[in-house]
């Protein structure tokens, strides 16, 4: 064998045992965070049941401790999807950390609340535990993956960053724009459930499972609620998204399919398929076609474009991260 061919294999040899450490080092990470939210609940709980509201009752039939069990499992995918979202926002821990957490806790929790409230028959008091009871992990797991999936830290500072972002158009080009990404979510809502309602409208007739069917006024007023607080926090991550446009609509469309529905549909094991699959591939479809229109209406375009795909760039040192990260 010659010098060459020895160093060739020695390096693939290195590489492929760089990889396998990176992936440990990563699955590490998830599991950390996954108990962090975990650890969330937990103390969530307590703090809900110190302030004497009552827990969500549990549909008939469900097994809490079963219940308990799926969320447990479904963790590490919520993890991973906010953990994508982390790797391209190039600001301070701080302002990650923020972001994250908010982000989680509007989509995830915030956004369940207000759906529940109008489409089942849970109580106010009810709402209100689940609000301040998963406030806690959504800040904690948040706060845990900007700590440990980190893309290193802008060149400016986060006000500077937002100013530039928001100079590249006029005030009335911005008018409209942000305008319609307030109340987009509704019309995707409206498209996309109507293909799936013939199949499970009879379960909301029926009110099977604490399910009911809203009226049209009700309905629309939920839906502009929360077409403008998905805006609010999807908003913070268009604007200091650091990679390609087009990594901002995949990491996005994921983060949002996860904590919007994936991870209810997937914990649902009482409800029949005919319910969560048609709904699993509605809030797929929502949140895909939300993403892609916040991309090309928000991101997208301007006077100076400033999202630059950073997969390309060689590796250097930051100093946030004390290592190696894609500049």
């Amino acid at each position: 064998m010659s010098l060459k061919q020895y160093w060739s294999k020695d390096k693939r040899k290195e590489g492929s045992q760089m990889s396998v450490k990176t992936i440990a080092c990563a699955l590490g990470k998830i599991v950390v965070c996954s108990l962090t939210f975990i650890l969330g609940i937990v103390i969530g709980g307590l703090v809900a049941s110190l302030m004497k509201l009552p827990a969500p009752a549990m549909p008939e039939g469900v097994d809490s401790s079963a219940a308990f069990g799926y969320l447990m499992l479904g963790t590490p995918i919520l993890v991973t999807a906010l953990a994508a979202l982390s790797k391209g926002l190039r600001s301070s821990f701080l302002s990650r950390a923020l972001i994250l957490s908010f982000f989680t806790w509007v989509t995830y929790t915030l956004n369940t609340v207000i759906e529940s409230i109008a489409f089942t028959d849970v109580s106010p008091a009810s709402s209100l535990y689940t609000t301040i009871s998963f406030f806690f992990p959504c800040v904690f797991c948040g706060a845990t993956v900007a700590w440990l999936f980190r893309s290193g830290t802008l060149e400016n500072s986060v006000p500077m960053a937002v100013r530039k972002f928001f100079q590249r158009r006029t005030t009335r080009d911005w008018a409209w724009r942000v305008t319609f990404a307030a109340v987009v979510f509704v019309p995707i809502y409206l498209i996309f459930g109507s293909l799936v309602a013939p199949l499970t409208k009879a379960y909301f007739q029926q009110g099977m499972y604490g399910l009911r069917q809203p009226g049209w006024t009700e309905m629309l007023s939920v839906l502009f609620l929360r077409s403008v607080i998905f805006l609010l926090a999807c908003l913070p991550i268009v604007v200091l998204w650091q990679r390609s446009h087009q990594s901002l609509f995949f990491r996005l469309g994921f983060a949002l399919f996860v904590l919007v529905g994936l991870l209810y549909m997937l914990s649902a094991y009482y409800m029949p398929l005919a319910i969560r699959i048609p709904h699993t591939l509605e809030i797929f479809a929502d949140s895909f076609a939300y993403a892609g229109l916040l991309v090309l209406v928000i991101a997208k375009g301007g006077r100076l474009d400033h999202h630059v795909d950073h997969s390309d760039f060689p590796q250097t040192r930051t100093h946030e991260e004390g290592g190696t990260a894609r500049l």
